[in-house]
């Protein structure tokens, strides 16, 4: 515990270091990470043949990607024990929930929502780097040696509200608390669906509250009629694992009267990131971690600029090295420096992942329409709680809304604000939009996660050879648009 709390504060001095000092640090771990993945896994050694670690700039390292390491996964590991065919089996069985593979390794999967799931094996120590940026960085309190003896009395009380156990990254995270992390801590785990979870978080009194973004917005609703009552001991909101969109952040910190912490990381590197105490986004912890916003082409997009993708370094796992790992999410980094002090790079926004758009015919050729679409026009719809926009053809989309409670529907006021959006971004005449009100949206099933962006058609086969290039011309009209009372069965059924 002692070990813990001392690495713990010196993590927390590292984020005031600057820039260089941190680069130095960065360059170091780089260096060691590619030279052990060289010499222990086969895979490495074969792809980065020629590279000298000692010398390496990180774009002479290639980058990799889920697929070609699920492809070869007994040759990416490091340790020989480690078999795909076994962690699979382990996995597979609910029984194993909160024990370590082979008796050390903590072991998940993503959720392969964005396709083929991504086994993820790490040593329990990197469970303990990530409590130890939770404890410091990531949280609200300022990090001293007073306030580690101040926990050490009175343990902060962590409620942590998802969808389920299981062996998804997050869970498998608080599944593995260190013990060296357990005196500074009392948990209460429950799922979104427990029908007490009002009760129990009331009679818990957390000073922290984690969940998806989803479930935090719930569960202000519950704050706002009165049901849930938080405060004053509440003292941090954090999210996690789901896109906060800017009014969910408002509705919450309305509610809670709390910052939200918005932490933003990966199953490959659960420590990615926390969440900034003052601004919006999240401080990446880049001396752990490397964060590359890129093109298509992975090549550096500015800071304030959307990326195509992201890269990800993972430089903690030696087990199984994620080496500029390629994920399809669409973020931005800041321009400016935050409140906070930390001199780390800071996320400004994660707009959710590229495989969460939705491409359109227009002229025999392909182009994306974007979800801001959708985004802006219901940020003027302050009646609606949620809102769901499922492509259910090529050209056709269907909106479904949940509604605030005791709420009605403004479809007029509505309806201009997405007609002016679809003119702005020139799909006006284009495509066909109905509006559809629902009694409940919620999250997928599967992962727990909510998704505002689904589409039923995919992205078309021959897209390569009918893309779009040229600025498309503005159309005349408006496009169809209807509004339901309820979701029709065929879309709801539909729906994840």
């Amino acid at each position: 515990m002692i070990r813990f709390t001392v690495r713990s504060l010196l993590l927390s001095r590292v984020s005031r270091m600057d820039r260089g000092r941190v680069l130095d640090i960065q360059r170091r771990r780089l260096r060691s990470i590619v030279s052990h993945a060289r010499m222990h896994s086969a895979f490495y050694r074969e792809k980065y043949r020629g590279i000298d670690p000692d010398r390496l700039d990180l774009a002479d390292l290639e980058p990799t990607t889920k697929s070609e390491l699920m492809a070869d996964f007994d040759r990416v590991v490091t340790d020989p024990a480690i078999r795909r065919a076994d962690l699979e089996r382990f996995l597979d069985d609910p029984g194993n929930e909160g024990r370590r593979f082979l008796g050390k390794y903590v072991a998940s999967h993503t959720s392969g929502s964005q396709g083929q799931p991504m086994l993820i094996v790490q040593p329990r120590s990197l469970t303990e780097l990530m409590f130890g940026f939770q404890m410091t960085r990531g949280n609200a309190r300022k990090p001293t040696p007073t306030e580690a003896a101040r926990r050490l009395l009175s343990p902060a009380r962590l409620a942590i509200v998802t969808l389920k156990r299981g062996f998804y990254p997050s869970a498998t995270v608080f599944q593995s608390i260190p013990a060296a992390a357990r005196p500074f801590l009392k948990v209460l785990w429950l799922s979104q669906t427990d029908p007490d979870v009002v009760s129990r978080l009331n009679d818990f009194r957390p000073t922290v509250l984690t969940g998806y973004a989803g479930v935090l917005e719930e569960l202000a609703l519950h704050a706002e009629a009165g049901r849930l009552k938080l405060s004053p001991g509440l003292e941090q909101v954090v999210n996690n694992s789901e896109v906060l969109t800017d009014r969910a952040r408002l509705r919450i910190e309305s509610a809670f009267g709390r910052h939200v912490m918005n932490n933003y990381a990966t199953g490959e590197c659960t420590f990615l990131s926390n969440g900034c105490p003052t601004d919006a986004g999240a401080h990446v912890n880049a001396d752990w971690a490397i964060l590359e916003v890129v093109d298509a082409q992975n090549r550096p997009v500015p800071d304030g600029t959307p990326g195509s993708k992201v890269l990800i370094t993972n430089l903690a796992n030696t087990t199984l090295p994620f080496i500029r790992y390629e994920v399809g999410d669409i973020v931005t980094m800041a321009a400016t420096p935050c409140r906070c002090g930390s001199k780390f790079p800071r996320v400004e926004r994660i707009d959710g992942r590229t495989a969460d758009t939705f491409w359109i015919e227009e002229g025999g050729r392909y182009r994306q329409l974007i979800s801001s679409v959708f985004k802006n026009a219901f940020d003027y719809a302050r009646e609606v709680r949620e809102w769901q926009a499922v492509q259910v053809d090529r050209n056709r989309f269907v909106v479904r809304i949940e509604l605030l409670q005791e709420a009605s529907l403004d479809g007029p006021h509505l309806w201009r604000a997405l007609d002016r959006q679809l003119e702005m971004y020139r799909y006006r005449g284009v495509v066909s939009v109905s509006i559809e009100v629902v009694d409940r949206l919620g999250p997928d099933p599967t992962t727990g996660k909510f998704r505002r962006i689904v589409s039923l058609v995919g992205p078309p086969k021959d897209l390569e050879h009918r893309l779009r290039v040229d600025p498309p011309h503005r159309a005349a009209g408006s496009g169809p648009a209807t509004i339901t009372s309820r979701a029709a069965r065929r879309v709801s059924n539909q729906g994840p």
